[in-house]
């Protein structure tokens, strides 16, 4: 009676605590799609954490350069995203309506260099706009080594109700329960370990764009414009001359036919 006892009382306690299936990562601001970058060490431990601790950081920018300078001045980026030991996690090239590319790219640079990376961006080229975003999810993570500790204890108790049980029953039910146990304490490890890693590295988004940033004063404009559209220029011609000549043999072929009859 007394095993019995203690262990509807655990699986009364068990019923009460939350869940943590995927629904817990949107609980609290997570998508599980979202892959580390590298994997933070697997311990649990005991929290002694104060607000500030655990910062996730962002930053936003755009740049704009001439046509002339828009491939070097991507590849002076990739190579500062290099010699920061960052990487490059998505890039993406465009061009607008005028023929002007636009290079979107996302990089991952290690925390504790960050602030330095975005000066050094900035001396890239002077026209330029970088907005930084801190998240302060300490927090959550207080709340995941709560959460952590609560369970690890409820698995020792049911570990040794398990080591005092009489029937095979009574273990498979308490076997049950420890199974759930083990399935939330591996999900929260993943959410500590997320947390771990986006606090490790910060994330750069930033959008070079070609010509937007150039003065309507500068001669450097007419002139790049005035390429531009000779470019467009002949090659509508040529297009068109491809189209327009056979046709024009055509033309020619059948006036000559007439003449003959």
């Amino acid at each position: 009676m007394k095993f019995l006892k203690t262990f509807f009382i655990l699986v009364i306690l068990s019923a009460c605590q939350t869940n943590i299936t995927e629904e817990g990562f949107a609980e609290i601001g997570i998508e599980p799609s979202i892959e580390p970058y590298r994997m933070a060490s697997d311990s649990i431990g005991s929290s002694s954490l104060s607000p500030g601790e655990y910062i996730i950081k962002s930053a936003y920018g755009s740049m704009d350069v001439s046509t002339s300078n828009f491939e070097k001045k991507v590849d002076e980026f990739k190579n500062l995203v290099t010699q920061y030991n960052g990487n490059i996690s998505d890039s993406y090239l465009s061009t607008n309506y005028q023929g002007l590319k636009s290079f979107s790219i996302t990089s991952n640079i290690p925390a504790a260099d960050f602030d330095q990376f975005i000066l050094d961006v900035e001396n890239i080229k002077d026209f330029s706009d970088i907005s930084i975003n801190a998240n302060d999810v300490t927090t959550y993570v207080l709340d995941i080594d709560s959460r952590l500790s609560s369970l690890v204890n409820e698995k020792e108790a049911l570990e040794e109700i398990k080591l005092e049980a009489k029937t095979t029953s009574d273990r498979l039910e308490v076997q049950n329960q420890l199974r759930y146990i083990n399935q939330d304490i591996e999900m929260l490890k993943g959410q500590k370990e997320y947390y771990t890693n986006a606090v490790s590295y910060s994330k750069l988004t930033l959008n070079i764009r070609e010509g937007s940033g150039i003065s309507l004063f500068s001669w450097n404009y007419y002139f790049e414009r005035s390429l531009n559209w000779i470019e467009s220029i002949v090659g509508i011609t040529f297009s068109i001359g491809i189209i327009a000549f056979p046709i024009f043999l055509i033309f020619l072929l059948i006036k000559k036919l007439k003449k003959r009859e």
